[in-house]
């Protein structure tokens, strides 16, 4: 799979709330999340899915102790 291209990463926003994404990769599963509005998309093959009925939500990052 590749990998997300920088140059998108630069320029990608949460199309929800507009704020910054990151990105997580695994060995086979690569995400978009919005850690302010905690909502998550695929990536496949390097382009990020950031459309409504691809939507997950994840867990609220947990603040280190």
């Amino acid at each position: 799979m590749p990998p997300l291209d920088a140059v998108l990463r630069a320029v990608l926003g949460c199309p929800r709330c507009k704020g910054p994404i990151t990105v997580h990769e695994q060995e086979a599963l690569s995400e978009v999340h919005c850690p302010r509005c905690r909502c998550a998309w695929p990536v496949e093959d390097g382009i990020p899915r950031m459309v409504p009925e691809r939507m997950s939500r994840t867990a609220p990052e947990r603040e280190p102790e």
